[in-house]
């Protein structure tokens, strides 16, 4: 059985309720090489322990709050909560501006498509879901594109960084 990809997973967990509201934005701010990879390293030694990732406003703060109640790796790495939150937001940007564009669109439409094809749905609750669905991709793509200052830093990390969100999401791969 094909597995969801990446970007799948993320529509799914957003229309699931855990919430992809990827909304938040930032001042403009540098983002260092040391700190893409302190994030890459934290989010590959984190996932497994602090559960789903799914990127919206509160995201960075609950893995702050987290890791600190737990063994605190990301303070330990030289992050406030402040520039933890930056950091993350700017990766994770970065990392979804690395996608080449025709495997994210790729990816895009085989989530629409697998949606539309769910037999367990009605054409209303299809065609509610599309709209929903189609909001998300829109925030996505805004993203992707607040991400491309960050891409050639991320590059390097994208994916040890895929591997962190995929195991963080519960994939099967």
């Amino acid at each position: 059985m094909k597995h969801p990809s990446f970007i799948q997973r993320i529509l799914i967990a957003a229309i699931s309720g855990i919430g992809l509201a990827l909304g938040l934005t930032f001042p403009a701010k540098s983002l260092s090489p040391d700190e893409v990879e302190k994030v890459t390293i934290l989010m590959v030694s984190l996932a497994p322990e602090l559960g789903p990732f799914a990127w919206d406003e509160e995201e960075a703060d609950r893995l702050f709050d987290e890791d600190s109640s737990w063994n605190g790796e990301i303070a330990a790495a030289g992050f406030s909560r402040d520039n933890w939150r930056h950091a993350l937001d700017a990766t994770f940007k970065g990392y979804l501006a690395t996608i080449p564009n025709d495997v994210f669109s790729r990816r895009l439409t085989e989530a629409l498509d697998g949606f539309d094809n769910a037999s367990h749905l009605s054409d209303a609750q299809k065609q509610e879901l599309r709209g929903l669905i189609e909001e998300k991709i829109a925030e996505i793509q805004l993203l992707r594109a607040e991400g491309a200052r960050y891409a050639d830093l991320v590059r390097p990390h994208a994916a040890k960084l895929e591997s962190a969100f995929d195991l963080a999401l519960g994939a099967d791969r």
